[in-house]
């Protein structure tokens, strides 16, 4: 994965984590709106259905724009912030801030994790991604060939009163009625020149009534563009093909789909019994026809629609998928209490209005004034026991000192003073922080610090940017510094003709003590250009070009 750049592996590998909580709260939507919509239409129940699906993809886009801007991957929206200093600015290094021994919980690992072997689960993803994206392709060839490979067109009779049934749907788009000799159960195929195939006699076969209702639920599809639609989903199949709750949610669309055509075939028959008859008539086909085409009877819930159509009304929700949707609610509570609990308990705050923390990342002032000792309030006289004066009122007293109670919120403001004080000892200025963040980073005061003492600059980190290497990581830059890699060393081994040399790659080359002058001479002595391992060996051997 060297070729692809790192901000962009990263992001995709949390854009796919955290499309698994989202497909949770997709799922729990979509299972209350089950519940809720019993009495609803299907149309009204797919419409929702097929909302919550667009809304699930637009928000695994901004997941991964998000992620993709942000050089520290978050652990979770759900993350609360807690601490000035709680985010790891060392990306896929694993380099964070000073922490307590035993503070690592066990969400802060799984980010270490995940973002140190984020290549590994982008590297597996897009394997199965890719095979299935193979069998797509597939499936959508071969609908193209079972429309054009041994298919004839009906008896004149036939198409007259498909004709008719245009007519009466209204539709103006051209539709071919072909019978092939590929498929076992009525399909539409195509959207654009859409074409409805149907087993080779089966129009003489079945009684007229019931060929009629097929050919109106086939014609139905056409008219909702279902074909198009139904492409969509599988390709959303496709890319999540690990998510379980967005699979439940797209096998609950397919359901919907063909309760919908159920009703327009019944709207214009009106007779329900030719379209129960029709069902069961084609209960003994099975899967044969091509994923990627809308078929008649193409699944297993056949039985299920029988029902609804006998009994008038929409399936809930079973017993068991109930249950999976309450053990995805407390999933996710608990994951939501895990997450924002996993913080130790912070002392109790003081009645006046706190410091946020986000006051002590951005505002860093470049010294601390001193602090004048509060005078002690006056004593009133004492009054003399022989001759007695009126009471002299006393000036204004300075604020009572703090109770016991408030303590820990003294010590924690002191704290923060102290952190200041470090931050500027360490040579941390606000205009630092004021770069630091124009350049896309947001880092505490304990991050700053540990910046600049390994030497990491915003004029390093813009230079990285102006090579083409993007906000990386911040971990990565002191990897870097520690190691000697600087932006005019990476420009000259470019320009010795390795236009595509990675951050890891430089520090590889520093690491072995090789320079740019080392890899010139050898490319002037021999006349070709050597491989940067071949550079390696050569200097660990002690080799000179002379």
């Amino acid at each position: 994965m060297n070729f692809i750049p790192e901000t962009i592996v990263r992001a995709l590998c949390w854009t796919l984590l955290h499309s698994l909580w989202q497909g949770l709260i997709l799922a729990i939507i979509a299972g209350v709106v089950m519940l809720l919509t019993r009495r609803a239409s299907s149309s009204t129940r797919y419409s929702i259905l097929g909302i919550l699906i667009i809304g699930f993809l637009a928000v695994s886009g901004y997941t991964f724009i998000r992620q993709f801007q942000t050089p520290e991957i978050a652990v979770s929206p759900l993350v609360r912030q807690s601490t000035p200093a709680s985010g790891d600015i060392g990306g896929a290094t694993g380099w964070s801030q000073q922490q307590q021994p035993g503070q690592t919980n066990l969400v802060e690992q799984l980010v270490q994790y995940f973002n140190a072997h984020a290549a590994v689960v982008v590297v597996l993803w897009f394997i199965v991604f890719l095979a299935r994206f193979v069998k797509l392709l597939s499936g959508l060839v071969y609908a193209q060939r079972v429309r054009h490979y041994k298919t004839n067109p009906v008896p004149s009779q036939w198409q007259e009163r498909f004709v008719a049934l245009l007519q009466r749907l209204r539709v103006t788009r051209p539709v071919q009625l072909l019978e092939s000799a590929l498929v076992r159960t009525p399909a539409v195929v195509g959207w654009l020149k859409p074409v409805i195939l149907v087993p080779v006699g089966m129009l003489a076969q079945l009684a007229p009534d019931q060929v009629e209702t097929i050919l109106l639920h086939e014609l139905a599809h056409i008219t909702r563009r279902d074909y198009l639609f139904n492409l969509v989903q599988h390709v959303v199949d496709t890319l999540f093909f690990f998510n379980p709750a967005l699979l439940w949610v797209s096998s609950l669309i397919r359901t919907e789909r063909e309760n919908c055509c159920d009703d327009v075939a019944i709207r214009e028959t009106r007779s329900r019994r030719q379209l129960i008859e029709a069902l069961v008539s084609f209960h003994e086909y099975r899967q044969s026809t091509p994923a990627y085409a809308v078929a008649f009877a193409d699944d297993n819930g056949v039985v299920k629609r029988v029902e609804r159509i006998v009994h008038k009304r929409n399936h809930s929700l079973n017993a068991g998928e109930r249950l999976l949707l309450t053990v995805g609610i407390l999933l996710l509570c608990g994951a939501f209490i895990t997450i924002n609990g996993g913080t130790p308990p912070q002392p109790p705050s003081p009645p006046r209005a706190p410091m946020a923390p986000d006051t002590v990342k951005l505002h860093i002032i470049p010294a601390v004034p001193a602090i004048a000792p509060v005078p002690p309030a006056p004593v009133p006289a004492v009054p003399a026991p022989h001759r007695p004066t009126p009471a002299i009122p006393a000036a204004p007293a300075a604020p009572a000192a703090p109770a016991d109670t408030d303590k820990p919120a003294t010590q924690a403001d002191s704290a923060d003073i102290d952190l200041i004080i470090k931050a500027h000892d360490h040579g941390v200025t606000p205009e630092y922080m004021a770069e630091l963040k124009k350049l896309g980073y947001s880092v505490s005061l304990n991050q700053a610090i540990k910046l600049v003492d390994h030497g990491v600059t915003a004029e390093f980190l813009q230079s990285l940017q102006k090579e083409g290497f993007g906000a990386i990581a911040l971990g990565k830059a002191v990897k870097l510094m520690d190691h000697g890699v600087t932006t005019e060393f990476i420009r000259q081994v470019r320009a010795l003709g390795y236009p595509d040399l990675t951050l890891d790659d430089a520090v590889n080359l520093a690491d072995h003590g090789v320079t740019a002058e080392f890899m010139e001479k050898w490319k002037t002595k021999t006349g070709s250009k050597l491989s940067l391992s071949d550079y390696i060996k050569l200097r660990d051997a002690g080799i000179d070009p002379s």
